[in-house]
């Protein structure tokens, strides 16, 4: 199989390129920037849509498409909404429509759970976008566009992805490694999944029959606090430098639920989510 990645310089890119090569099939990327690792890469910036389209169309036909790029940060679509939606929203649509014309790939977005208020815990598939963020909404947005498209469109929702590259966990670790204090929301629940489970998910959708929308997070929820003194544990720091903190003192909205009703998968099951930052904790303090 001939897959396409856009966006396969970040996390979850960047793993499901690995595994994807090992398994056989020739991976394309996409990147922002010529200093990729990666001299095959194609140098992509979706934020010019209609050059992006072109290099992507003259790199030849794939059997399926993986759309993993984007602005992924709360604050930055807040801010500056017309633009990241250009990203997250339209140069989504443009990629997977002209492909789509050309020869009927399998296309994949990698969507998330803040297309959810976070009011219920564990909320199904079928459920109704609530989003509460710009971010949200723009991933909704995206969703509804791409699957107007058609049935070679697939959606997958992710809870939070971490892996040992997660720039807060990294930056965590490294305070309470010098007896830094660093403060964690007690009020804003997450669902975490490693970057591993998500590539497996991504895997099986591409290559087997599911449904339109499929959804993966942990087994339960914990708070940002939660993770936080975990991370502290594997620095030996005490825990009285993790500082708890409410999300409006931030000024961010607390969050009472992350977890999705996680689609069923042959041989994937969801983690407790505590089991997912043990693992991640391994990997970063024995790399």
């Amino acid at each position: 199989m001939r897959v396409l990645i856009v966006g396969g310089t970040g996390v979850i890119g960047s793993s499901l390129q690995k595994t994807l090569a090992a398994n056989g099939h020739e991976v394309v990327i996409t990147s922002r920037k010529s200093s990729t690792t990666n001299d095959s890469a194609l140098l992509v910036n979706l934020e010019n849509i209609s050059d992006s389209v072109q290099t992507i169309c003259n790199a030849g036909n794939f059997d399926a498409v993986v759309l993993s790029a984007g602005v992924s940060s709360i604050r930055a679509c807040r801010v500056n909404p017309e633009s990241t939606s250009l990203v997250n929203v339209d140069a989504q649509v443009a990629i997977a429509r002209e492909l789509l014309s050309v020869n009927q790939p399998r296309v994949i977005l990698i969507s998330s759970n803040r297309v959810f208020d976070g009011v219920t815990e564990r909320t199904k598939t079928e459920s109704a976008y609530s989003p509460t963020t710009e971010y949200g909404r723009q991933k909704s947005q995206a969703e509804t566009d791409l699957l107007s498209l058609g049935s070679s469109v697939k959606i997958v929702r992710f809870s939070k992805v971490i892996s040992e590259h997660t720039a807060l966990i990294v930056d965590w670790f490294n305070k309470l490694l010098s007896n830094e204090k660093i403060s964690a929301f007690v009020d804003m629940a997450i669902s975490p999944i490693t970057v591993d489970a998500a590539v497996d998910v991504i895997e099986h959708v591409l290559v087997a029959e599911c449904e339109p929308v499929v959804q993966f997070s942990a087994a339960d929820e914990i708070s940002f606090y939660d993770l936080a003194t975990v991370v502290a544990n594997y620095a030996k720091s005490p825990l009285s430098n993790v500082i708890r903190q409410l999300a409006q003192d931030a000024g961010d909205n607390a969050i009472l639920h992350s977890s999705l009703e996680s689609s069923v998968f042959p041989s994937i099951k969801p983690m407790p989510s505590l089991h997912s930052v043990h693992k991640i904790m391994e990997k970063l303090t024995n790399s």
